[in-house]
């Protein structure tokens, strides 16, 4: 399809709001929303503003795909199919999304049963896209794994040790997060956000407790942003550190994911020592944060960090100076920056593909208003440059922790939140895998909607791309390197 024929396609609103620049605008999510007999389709885009750009559209029962013009639109429309029935006219994948294992009907469809519409010759309808030709052979990984992770399934078409087609399955345990947000109290409901990805609680549960901090006017004490900011930088750091160990241990360096996971321990054991818990649960409330540590307590996780910081930027540089781990991280799983801006990658996998994209410079929050954040960047998009982002970036945290637990500010660490919000808000943290959205719609302090974007979501897809081309036996790897969330994912 051309650019003017999927233009074309589209609703007014929508093209107008596309066209408005020759530069097209990234895309950050798309979400439905059931009014009456109707869906509301809300697009946030990115056009490097102050503030993210919201088109909204409601439709009866078809509208056009933005997939030609955006590839990273596929998977969210697929989604809205299977949650409200919208069919989207011109899409090349219409297959279901949230049940891969259960090809109809939608998971609910308030406005009807819709169905895509048949096209046996394009495959659609088949649970795996059929490879074809002499030497092709399908590998199958998953659902079920060796590893204590969650399933997602991997279908490889390869010839000989080369892969040629990669489809990713996922979605096996969708927990349906945002239908049972739906009709919650939202000042009492941050516990669900932050069992969305238990390695990154703290952003989920800062993210959603922006939103509600936007919709009803509420600006946390300074105090309190200080604190969200440390465990934010500190979750960052503990995440980066184990997964770089996590990387090197799938070609073989064993000496560092052993040492990774007692520095990812040391930092635990700090934050059960700071706040009393290791993952920061509870801590981030509307309004502010639950606890108020003492200079004592400051110190010593000031102390911890150092420590942790130093270990790891001299353990992490004699990993990566190894022949042997050069010999394998240096140009395997390329992503390309056209691949990167093709499926609005974010955070780390992005960065390390030349993107100029780190919410905490390019719109500041929190404690970030206060200190700014180096942000790193790299070009060449391989397993080597994910790997030495993980690094960059553990330095910059351990940066930001000593110098705002040195100045830490005055005054309390809760505002009152006010009773029966109503409005609507969205919110956007750099989480340890990147850019972390939450939309809220609220009624008499209820959630009406809630959208939830997570990195992994938006990431999933760019995989593909950094597998074709290599060989299977580097694919463990190359998935590590991006360290995608399978229940941040399958929210």
């Amino acid at each position: 399809m051309t650019r003017d024929a999927a233009l074309a396609g589209l609703p007014l609103t929508l093209r107008r709001t596309w066209e408005k620049d020759a530069q097209p605008p990234r895309l950050v999510s798309i979400f439905g929303r059931s009014v009456g007999r109707e869906t509301e389709v809300h697009y946030l885009f990115d056009r490097g503003a102050a503030d993210y750009e919201e088109t909204t559209v409601v439709v009866g029962g078809e509208i056009g795909s933005l997939v030609p013009l955006a590839p990273a639109a596929s998977w969210q429309e697929r989604e809205i199919h299977d949650r409200f029935g919208l069919i989207f006219a011109g899409h090349p994948d219409p297959r279901p999304l949230l049940r891969p294992w259960q090809p109809a009907p939608p998971v609910s469809a308030p406005n009807g049963t819709r169905r895509w519409p048949p096209d046996a010759a394009a495959g659609i309808g088949a649970e795996f896209i059929p490879v074809t030709g002499n030497g092709v052979t399908e590998v199958a990984v998953g659902p079920v794994h060796a590893g204590i992770i969650e399933p997602g399934h991997f279908r490889f078409s390869t010839m000989g040790d080369r892969v040629i087609f990669l489809e990713l399955r996922h979605f096996y345990t969708h927990k349906g997060t945002e239908d049972l947000l739906a009709g919650m109290d939202a000042a009492g409901a941050t516990p669900i956000a932050e069992s969305v990805s238990g390695d990154n609680c703290l952003a989920h549960a800062v993210a959603y407790c922006q939103a509600l901090e936007r919709i009803a006017g509420v600006e946390p004490p300074p105090r309190a942003q200080a604190l969200r900011g440390v465990g934010m930088e500190l979750e960052r750091l503990a995440n980066h550190i184990g997964d770089f160990g996590a990387l090197c241990g799938d070609v073989g360096f064993a000496p560092m994911p052993a040492l990774a996971s007692r520095l990812k321990e040391d930092l635990l054991l700090a934050s059960l020592a700071f706040c009393g818990t290791r993952y920061w649960r509870g801590i981030a409330v509307p309004g502010g944060v639950t606890m108020d540590p003492g200079e004592q307590a400051r110190a010593a996780l000031a102390r911890a960090v150092a420590a942790a910081g130093r270990e790891f930027a001299e353990l992490g540089g004699r990993a990566l100076r190894n022949p042997s781990v050069q010999a394998r991280f240096d140009g395997a799983g390329v992503l390309t920056p056209q691949a990167a801006r093709d499926f609005a990658a974010v955070g780390p996998v992005a960065r390390a593909s030349g993107a100029p994209l780190d919410l905490r410079r390019d719109r500041p929050y929190g404690a970030y208003r206060r200190r700014s954040v180096a942000a790193a960047r790299l070009a060449a998009g391989d397993v080597m440059a994910r790997a030495q982002i993980r690094m960059l970036e553990a330095a910059a945290a351990v940066e930001f922790l000593r110098a705002t637990l040195a100045d830490w500010p005055p005054g309390n660490v809760r505002d009152r939140f006010p009773a029966g919000a109503e409005g609507r808000g969205w919110a956007a943290v750099e989480s340890p895998r990147g850019e972390l959205v939450y939309w809220l719609l609220l009624q008499q302090g209820r959630i009406v909607r809630c959208h939830i974007r997570s990195p992994s979501f938006q990431n999933w897809p760019a995989l593909p791309p950094a597998v074709i081309g290599g060989i299977i036996a580097d694919f463990p790897m190359i998935n590590k390197s991006f360290n995608l969330s399978y229940s941040g994912c399958d929210r």
